[in-house]
């Protein structure tokens, strides 16, 4: 299963710079770079570029880390509703304040950047309160073809619906022009951020990535220093999906949002197991036709 990555803004800029064979920038001339860029920039693209680069800066401080998403989880990640879940329960997994998720290759949805920040409650309000910022990599890219254009979102994570914060702040003017995305992905990719982060690290569905060469050596009591020695070469990912339940049961396992916690009050995502629906019927279907001759 191949999967889209993701190229940083510097990587681009390297790029970009070894194609004009031009002097890569380094330390306060990257930075100088990076300034003079969003100087260029009108006041709305300079906002959303401003919240790339705050993205890209605190993944790679992180680690860059990443899930993989695999094709059997995805639909069922879009049907389930946020109307509600409140934002103030919506917290990236692994204690993290960025994530990356990449899409498998062949769907419209390439990669979606995921950062917390301090954002405005509303517009034109003077309140701020933790948010989430969302870019979305849908195959548009610049005008030089290299720098992928990102559909950028921000909303609060307050008492809130989810549903409701998706609507406090309107979208960029930029959203309307070039390649345009289907609203419902747009909708559909934000469900899925939210979503993953509810599951949290629920084993039954994210499982962490370690190297190539020890997938076929990996056992149980073997999957923490497997997973340790992948960290310390750079590779902290893990993914989602991939050994999803697929049985020949009427209802196959799926993922389902509960109401946990003291009083019901905790949204969580968690696995239920495939079943048989009306399993009692399956004792009406007739048998014994292996014995006619």
């Amino acid at each position: 299963m191949q999967h889209h990555d993701y190229q940083t803004i510097t990587s681009v800029m390297k790029k970009f710079c070894n194609e004009l064979k031009i002097p890569i920038p380094v330390g306060d001339e990257l930075a100088r770079f990076h300034e003079n860029v969003l100087q260029m920039a009108d006041p709305s693209s300079r906002a959303l570029m401003m919240l790339h680069l705050d993205f890209d800066t605190l993944w790679q401080q992180q680690n860059q880390p990443y899930y993989l998403l695999y094709p059997s989880i995805l639909p069922l990640l879009t049907k389930l509703k946020l109307d509600k879940v409140t934002g103030d329960n919506i917290t990236l997994p692994h204690g993290l304040q960025s994530l990356l998720l990449r899409f498998p290759v062949g769907g419209e949805l390439r990669s979606v950047w995921l950062c917390h920040r301090k954002i405005r409650h509303s517009v034109g309000s003077d309140v701020v309160c933790r948010g989430l910022v969302i870019g979305i990599d849908h195959g548009e890219l610049d005008a030089t073809g290299n720098q992928p254009v990102y559909l950028i979102r921000a909303f609060p994570l307050d008492s809130r619906p989810v549903e409701e914060s998706l609507d406090a702040l309107p979208a960029s003017w930029t959203a309307s022009t070039g390649k345009q995305l289907d609203p419902q992905e747009v909708a559909n990719a934000v469900r899925i951020a939210c979503m993953l982060c509810l599951m949290g690290n629920d084993p039954d569905l994210v499982q962490p990535e370690v190297l190539s060469k020890d997938l076929p050596k990996l056992t149980p009591d073997r999957l923490d220093d497997m997973v340790a020695r992948a960290r310390r070469r750079g590779k902290v990912g893990w993914t989602v999906g991939r050994e999803f339940e697929s049985c020949p049961h009427y209802r196959r396992s799926h993922p389902a949002l509960m109401w946990t916690g003291v009083g019901r009050t905790v949204p969580r995502i968690v696995m239920r197991k495939g079943t048989i629906v009306h399993r009692e019927k399956v004792t009406q279907i007739p048998t014994g036709y292996g014995a006619v001759k």
